[in-house]
């Protein structure tokens, strides 16, 4: 039988079983062997026809001439026990047995029990730690996956198999003893990102041209590719344990898909560097586009409060959409990413933390504190205390800075940092629209009231004392309410 001769009840509970968790993810990205981009344009379809993913993908791979007994094998290798019974009737009884072989409690049937076991032994350790994720968290207790390259057989085409998508015994065994589900969560959450050839990402830069070279920091590099006649931004990481931490979290992260955070395409372990593979941001960073460091024009007005919108945006997301909320921990403008029509993205999650669990945990307090001093808080700085608060002062900085376009440090003020310093003239009763982009003020394209707006919000955003900064959720209304003539206009 061919896939799309599947009768209509048993499609529609396969879409039901493979549509929960994005298991249809693991199945096309993995298995089928579709790219991260055909991935996502089979959801960005889904999407607009409002439609199971999971259907959309078994369109396309039924056009193909594709069996049942060959979908009924690659969901043997993924162990999704409940989709196997569900195909049992449509596939020859020679398959039945690939289904005796698993054990009733299979890791698909065990998902709850592991997360609630996994919750529990989270919330053991103590609250600087409890904060990062789990892998991470080996790192730094137990020195476990210090390399990347230890965690998959690299160098086999097939590592993300059921035959070998297990981390090895040998370099397992004591993350398998911390309770045996470590292993398994860090697979979970890696487990629908292609992995890429380092030797494929190096031909994508032209053998990491520095014509390609879009930024560096102490993560290592970013670079601009073409990977399968799609742009893309290749960041290589330096070979050091900081930065496997970095890879780490932005794998286990790669499961907050929004509209204002970038995704993960793809990664690359087992070459000389670790690489990440992003979308390319044609529009560069909100910081490149602040100074000017870029062919484009100034950015409008318009375009400003669509970005400030959008992060607002992001950032709610992150703060509000699990039980548990999720720190950036680094937002400025350098992370904030701009595509073709300036529309922004949040990227760089290499410092992202999970923040306090439970309605009576209003913060948690920290070992280390990561970031970019200019944007952080006091209470931050000095005592280590560790919320969502966080972000909203450096997103009130930021705010401060797209309206200003003022530099985010100066000694040659008197005020070194740029809250200090705006705080200081609203004191003073400036009329804050005279504080406007310089680029902007006096021209056709200057809004002194909207100006007044974004630093009010600034102002409110970093005030010295958390609990009387805003949520991101009052942030996204107050800017959504806002009306002015180039508001849905480029």
């Amino acid at each position: 039988m061919y896939i799309y001769e599947l009768p209509f009840d048993i499609n529609k509970e396969l879409c039901r079983l493979l549509d929960n968790d994005d298991d249809w993810k693991e199945l096309g990205g993995i298995h089928m062997k579709y790219s991260a981009f055909e991935v996502n344009e089979i959801e960005q379809f889904a999407k607009r026809q409002a439609s199971s993913p999971t259907n959309q993908l078994f369109t396309r791979w039924g056009q193909l001439n594709h069996r049942v007994e060959e979908l009924f094998i690659l969901l043997y290798r993924m162990k999704h026990i409940p989709a196997l019974r569900c195909l049992v009737p449509v596939v020859d009884g020679r398959f039945h047995r690939l289904l005796h072989k698993h054990d009733s409690k299979s890791i698909r049937d065990r998902s709850t029990l592991d997360m609630n076991a996994n919750r529990q032994m989270t919330q053991k350790i103590d609250g600087s730690d409890s904060s990062l994720p789990l892998p991470v968290m080996l790192i730094e207790k137990q020195g476990q996956l210090r390399s990347p390259s230890r965690i998959f057989d690299v160098h086999s085409p097939h590592h993300a198999t059921t035959e070998s998508n297990t981390v090895s015994t040998k370099n397992s065994s004591t993350a398998q003893s911390q309770g045996g589900i470590l292993g398994d969560e860090f697979l979970k959450n890696v487990s629908a990102i292609p992995m890429l050839s380092y030797e494929d990402l190096k031909a994508a830069t032209n053998n990491w041209n520095e014509a390609n070279l879009l930024g560096r920091g102490g993560f290592g590099q970013v670079f601009k590719g073409e990977w399968k006649l799609l742009p893309v931004a290749v960041k290589r990481l330096k070979d050091n344990d900081d930065n496997n931490r970095e890879l780490i979290r932005e794998m286990c992260l790669n499961h907050y898909r929004h509209d204002n955070i970038l995704p993960l395409y793809g990664y690359s372990l087992g070459g000389p560097e670790a690489c990440l593979v992003y979308q390319l941001m044609a529009g560069g960073s909100l910081e490149q586009r602040l100074r000017g460091k870029t062919q484009h024009r100034p950015l409008t007005w318009g375009q400003r409060y669509r970005i400030a919108h959008g992060v607002a945006r992001g950032l709610q997301y992150l703060h509000t959409m699990a039980d548990t909320p999720m720190i950036h921990g680094d937002i400025k403008p350098a992370n904030i990413l701009l595509d073709q029509c300036s529309m922004p993205k949040i990227g760089d999650f290499g410092l992202a933390r999970k923040g306090p669990y439970g309605e009576d945990r209003t913060h948690l307090k920290v070992s280390r504190v990561h970031g970019t001093r200019p944007y952080l808080p006091d209470e931050y700085l000095r005592s280590r205390v560790l919320s969502p608060a966080v972000d909203i002062f450096s997103y009130g900085v930021v705010m401060l800075e797209v309206a200003t376009a003022l530099p985010v440090l100066d000694r040659t003020r008197k005020m070194l940092l740029l809250s200090d310093f705006m705080h200081q003239q609203a004191r003073e009763n400036v009329d804050l629209a005279t504080l406007e982009d310089r680029v902007l003020r006096g021209t056709a394209n200057s809004n002194g009231p909207l100006c007044r707006t974004f630093i009010d919000i600034g102002l409110h955003c970093t005030k010295l004392v958390r609990h009387e900064r805003p949520t991101m959720l009052d942030v996204y209304k107050r800017l959504d309410a806002i009306e002015f003539p180039d508001k849905h206009y480029a």
